[in-house]
């Protein structure tokens, strides 16, 4: 059963560190949240140690000049990891995955950087697809032509970030996670990067030494990628219900049939992040 809270320094004492998502948390990809910048920097000052994981397609450092240029102090993050980094470091690596890659919605976040694949204008040219996730969202319909050109070739599909949406400035949209499930269900291969990946939990938590798990706070907006990381490491959860999911009402109700709905368990809820 989870427990609606209206301000996080009700909680801040049952946590020692905290694991936080960006989009729809710190930003929309355009705006930067004040109020949750505000609540992070006191949880700072209060002794937590805060983390960023995110489903963006970024590298970490464009991330990181993104939320500077916005006004985040981010001396308040031990460490910062995205999905665009560990799918950068997986083709820096991969040796028999192709050269030619074909970009959907011309995604264009650093994941290929300076590494040796040349981006191809037509999927029949391509080894693989490459689908980031971007502030914009992506139109899933417009796609559709892709996935089929992509199964037909027995092309692999990678998936920069595996959130099926996204808080935009302009609502909620579609994202590559979306795409990917549905290549997925024409029977595609799909190669994900990301949360929910508990992976992620680990390197990001491995420099700490000693620590209580039950002691680690996790705080997104999506279900299927935050809570869901959340709950495969063994911390708590603390769902953001203005994000992606856009709830109204009865906020515990609400959060408990998605609990059901997504086989979690979700500690606690919060409209916003807000001290």
């Amino acid at each position: 059963m989870n427990k609606p809270v209206k301000h996080i320094s009700r909680i801040r004492d049952e946590f020692d560190i905290v694991i936080c998502g960006v989009n729809g948390v710190i930003t929309d990809g355009r705006r930067i949240f004040s109020e949750s910048v505000d609540a992070l920097v006191k949880l700072y000052q209060s002794g937590k140690k805060i983390a960023l994981a995110s489903n963006t397609g970024m590298r970490v450092q464009d991330l990181f000049f993104f939320l500077k240029h916005g006004g985040v102090p981010m001396n308040i993050f031990y460490a910062i990891i995205t999905a665009g980094e560990i799918a950068h470091f997986y083709l820096k690596k991969q040796k028999n995955i192709g050269s030619m890659y074909f970009s959907v919605a011309a995604n264009e976040h650093g994941v290929i950087g300076r590494l040796p694949f040349e981006k191809v204008d037509s999927v029949v040219l391509a080894d693989f697809v490459l689908a980031e996730t971007t502030e914009n969202g992506i139109d899933t319909v417009k796609e559709a032509p892709v996935l089929e050109q992509a199964l037909n070739l027995h092309l692999p599909f990678l998936c920069v970030g595996n959130d099926t949406g996204l808080v935009t400035d302009k609502g909620v949209r579609s994202s590559v996670g979306a795409l990917a499930e549905q290549y997925a269900m024409m029977g595609g291969k799909i190669i994900p990067f990301g949360k929910p990946d508990a992976r992620i939990a680990a390197y990001l938590t491995e420099g700490l030494g000693d620590f209580d798990v039950s002691r680690c706070l996790f705080i997104g907006d999506n279900m299927a990628t935050d809570m869901r990381m959340g709950s495969n490491f063994g911390g708590k959860n603390l769902l953001l219900t203005n994000g992606v999911h856009q709830l109204r009402g009865d906020l515990a109700k609400q959060v408990d049939e998605l609990s059901t709905g997504y086989g979690l368990s979700v500690d606690y809820c919060m409209e916003k992040l807000q001290w």
